[in-house]
């Protein structure tokens, strides 16, 4: 952004491709040869740039405003509103409110920004800086999937295998219909970020097959993390 103005998808395109303004008209005119969708290309990069993008940041004002409702003035600290920690962060949070499209994730990110100028914390080494990247990061169903295992952790227990912890979210959300190794790497991502745990990892889909263990031999459980429902009390606020 320059002089707090989003910068229109022409623009970046331009500025990412090298592509002089000279050079544009030559350039629509191109993509308009594509068949069928070339028109509809140009009207997103030409003719309607930002209004996808200040539709979200309108729709995040308001959801910020009735957030900003609840805070005392004297939670809010002039000095931290002036510093460089606020200006990074005020940053990554315009960015991210224009890259999310679910309402309830929005919602999130409200909350994160909240909580960030009552902790006046040190943006790069701040928790929240990681959280608003996993807001814009995390698939959709990332996110009900964490919503599933933060409210299941009783049936979930001792769940051992892939194809036991799939039917159990099947049972829990059977309205969208998802692949078995996309469920698996969704995840598999989410474990990688530290947000569950599978305790050592489950057995993968259809191994069956008896397998003798020692007696120290414990069935993994998939469990939320410290992070992880610290993650999930902003979807919850």
């Amino acid at each position: 952004m320059e002089n707090g103005k989003i910068k229109l998808p022409s623009t970046i395109l331009r500025e990412a491709s090298g592509v002089d303004e000279m050079y544009e008209t030559m350039l629509a005119a191109s993509i308009s040869l594509i068949p069928t969708i070339g028109s509809a290309i140009n009207e997103i990069l030409f003719q309607f740039p930002n209004k996808i993008q200040q539709k979200r940041i309108n729709e995040t004002v308001q959801i910020l405003k009735e957030k900003m409702k609840n805070i005392e003035n004297s939670k809010i600290y002039k000095n931290y509103l002036e510093s460089d920690d606020f200006y990074d962060f005020n940053m990554n949070f315009w960015r991210s409110s224009m890259n999310i499209r679910s309402e309830e994730i929005r919602s999130a990110l409200a909350n994160v920004f909240v909580d960030s100028i009552i902790s006046k914390e040190n943006y790069e080494l701040s928790i929240h800086s990681l959280f608003m990247g996993f807001l814009v990061s995390f698939s959709p169903l990332q996110i009900i999937i964490l919503s599933f295992i933060n409210s299941s952790e009783n049936i979930l227990n001792k769940i051992e295998t892939y194809d036991n912890f799939f039917a159990k979210y099947n049972l829990y959300d059977g309205k969208i219909i998802i692949d078995q190794y996309e469920f698996k790497y969704y995840c598999t991502d989410l474990e990688n970020r530290g947000v569950i745990s599978t305790q050592g990892g489950l057995r993968d889909f259809g191994l069956n097959d008896s397998i003798l263990y020692d007696h120290t031999y414990l069935e993994p459980s998939v469990t939320m993390t410290k992070l992880g429902k610290k993650f999930i009390n902003y979807l919850k606020k």
